[in-house]
This record gives C-alpha cells, sequence and structure tokens, in this order.
C-alpha cells in the first residue's frame, strides 16, 4: 500500500514538473513573440526583415534592411544579413527587457556628414520614430549587456568636403556594451577594430573607450595604421594638382568630449610621401622643388611627424588644430605643397565618434 502511495506521488510529482516545464515554454514563447513586435516597431515603418524567428531561447532576424530617406547617397541606412537576440527569459513581460546579447553579422551602417559640417546623420527613421515614442511615453525600453558586431561595414559619406568624400571600414569586429534604449543615457563600452581598404594597402582601425550619445560626451583612443594617403586625397590636396603617388599614415588619437566640445591630442605619421610630377603651386616656396621641401619636414626615418591638440564645437565644422611652434612651421610647409591633414584628422575623429553612435 504504502509502495503504490508512493508510485502515485511520483507520478503526481512528474506530472506537475512537466506542466510547469510546458507551461514555460508557452510562457517563453508568448513573451518573445510580444517582443518580436517590439523589435518590428524598432526597426521602424521603413524597414524589411526576410525573416523573424522566435526559437526556446533567442530571437533570430534575417534580412533586415532599413531603406534611406530621399537624398541620402546610399539606398540603405541599415542592413543585416542576420540578427540575433538573446532576451533575459525572466523579464520578458515586463515593462523594461534585458537582453544578454545581441549579435550582428554581415551587417552595414550608412553615416552622412552634411555639407555644413558638424555631427553626423545615422538612421533617421528609426531615430525620430524612437524620439516620438519616448515623448508619449510608449514602447518598451531595453538594457542590452552586449552587443556584438561580426563582419560589419560602416560608411560615412562625408559632404562637407568638396567632391562628397567617402571613408569605408570594412570588417568590422568588437563589441558595444552597457547599451539603454532608446535613452542611450549610459556609457557604453566601446571596443572595435576594422579594415580601410587602399589601393597598395590594407589598412587597420581601432577604438576603445566609452560614448553616451545623449550627453554628446565621449572617452575615445583611436589607433589608424598603415592606411593609404592617396584613398583620401580629397581631404589633403588644397591646391596641389597632381596628386598622391605614394605614402602611407598612422594616426593616434585620445579625445575626450564633454557637452559635444572635444578636447583630444595626437600624432600623425605620413611615411614615404611623394608627389605625383606636376605643376602643385609652392606659395612661398616656389624656388624649391617639391622633394627638397618634403626632406626638410621628414626625420631620420622618412617620417613627416605632427603632434597636434584638437579642440572646438563638434557642430562646429571649423574646429581646428593647436600645437607648437614645429607644428605650424611643418602645417605652413605642407601647405605651401598644397597640402593639409586637418581635414582628415577631423574627418577621423567624426567617424570614430559615430561608431559608438551607430
Amino acid at each position: 500500500m504504502a509502495k503504490q502511495r508512493s508510485f502515485r506521488w511520483l507520478w503526481i510529482t512528474s506530472g506537475v514538473i512537466a506542466l510547469l516545464i510546458v507551461a514555460g515554454i508557452l510562457g517563453f514563447q508568448f513573451a518573445a513573440r510580444s517582443l518580436k513586435a517590439d523589435v518590428l516597431q524598432a526597426l521602424g515603418p521603413e524597414s524589411e526583415v526576410a525573416d523573424l524567428h522566435v526559437g526556446f531561447t533567442r530571437i533570430i532576424v534575417s534580412g533586415v534592411r532599413v531603406k534611406a530617406p530621399r537624398g541620402w547617397p546610399s539606398d540603405s541606412t541599415l542592413r543585416a544579413e542576420r540578427v540575433t537576440i538573446l532576451p533575459d527569459l525572466r523579464q520578458l513581460l515586463s515593462r523594461r527587457i534585458y537582453v544578454t546579447k545581441v549579435t550582428v553579422e554581415n551587417g552595414y551602417i550608412s553615416l552622412v556628414r552634411p555639407k555644413e559640417g558638424g555631427g553626423l546623420k545615422l538612421l533617421p527613421s528609426m531615430l525620430n520614430d524612437s524620439k516620438k515614442a519616448k515623448a508619449n511615453g510608449t514602447g518598451r525600453t531595453a538594457d542590452i549587456q552586449s552587443v556584438e558586431l561580426d563582419n560589419c561595414t560602416v560608411e560615412l559619406f562625408d559632404q562637407s568636403v568638396m567632391g562628397h568624400a567617402k571613408i569605408r571600414v570594412d570588417g568590422v569586429q568588437g563589441t558595444v556594451t552597457d547599451v539603454k534604449v532608446p535613452t542611450l543615457d549610459s556609457d557604453a563600452k566601446v571596443d572595435l577594430k576594422g579594415l580601410i581598404k587602399g589601393p597598395v594597402h590594407q589598412g587597420t582601425v581601432a577604438v576603445k573607450g566609452w560614448i553616451n550619445v545623449a550627453h554628446k560626451s565621449s572617452e575615445l583612443t583611436t589607433a589608424v595604421r598603415n592606411v593609404d594617403l592617396a584613398r583620401f586625397e580629397p581631404y589633403i590636396l588644397q591646391k596641389a594638382k597632381a596628386g598622391i603617388d605614394q605614402g602611407t599614415f598612422n594616426l593616434d588619437l585620445k579625445a575626450s568630449v564633454r557637452n559635444n566640445i572635444v578636447t583630444a591630442q595626437g600624432v600623425l605619421r605620413v611615411e614615404s610621401l611623394k608627389l605625383k610630377t606636376g605643376e602643385g603651386p609652392l606659395g612661398g616656396f616656389k624656388s624649391l622643388p617639391q622633394t627638397a621641401v618634403l626632406g626638410t619636414l621628414k626625420d631620420d626615418e622618412g617620417e613627416v611627424i605632427l603632434d597636434f591638440e584638437l579642440h572646438g564645437d563638434l557642430d562646429n565644422p571649423a574646429f581646428s588644430l593647436t600645437g607648437s611652434l614645429g607644428l605650424r612651421t611643418a602645417t605652413a610647409l605642407l601647405k605651401g605643397l598644397g597640402l593639409g591633414f586637418e581635414a582628415l584628422i577631423r574627418a577621423f575623429f567624426t567617424l570614430f565618434g559615430g561608431f559608438g553612435m551607430a
């Protein structure tokens, strides 16, 4: 009798556990489908999604595309082959969602620096919808522990430069952690690396630090290595008509932004700089050949080294470089050759700030 009672309780206990498991699965499916609606709402009405699958522990979004508005220089502001979302299962039905990890594979994002310069434009339709939802008190908020990028591309279309220059970073890998959506008022940690492909070399770029989009503040350390100068002629050539024959540059930049005001220190190293033959104006140095002028700037290893400081308001396109007498002398000599590097440094700083924003 006691044995039968024990078996009965065992079956009852097993049945209760099975019911709890089924209830848990159904509850997750229900909660995950509600999160599915939040994902689609966040992408906005201009978005396209090829497939959105709700699994047992994750949501997988495939074939994501957010169309660009009229006048945008590319057809999309955002694309991703695959986005995987791992939510905290205990919080799916709450007003504030907690997401353990978001992985973006083969993604693309386009940024635009307007003709008047200043800050970047990105994801206009998504951000406008987010602002409306925030103002109306609608929609749920999210704490995202980690966003992981795998083989992504960031493309900056710079309309502030004659000829509408472009900076493209491929193969972007890394993480952005501690992201709060849609407020973006946390100090999100940024650790990203990418490639800049030129006609001769494949350069690298690495960005590390934190950025607070809502407060327009950041601390970022940037390292650029072995990037072809010819790839960035629109930023460098001021008067020289012939162009850059060869050369690469390395850039180290440590920048602090508070309330949109930047203070930065950096070093630009230009290696193997050679201009194409042609009539490049030499200003006050017309009697000197270009090789001689460049020779006065190079150190014993053949590098042109510019130590600089950067100050100004990011919304002002003309924030300028300052530094020692040596910098001013070198800058004057380079300008005599029709070359300038201020626009290049400003453009890269703007791009790296855009990394965190994106």
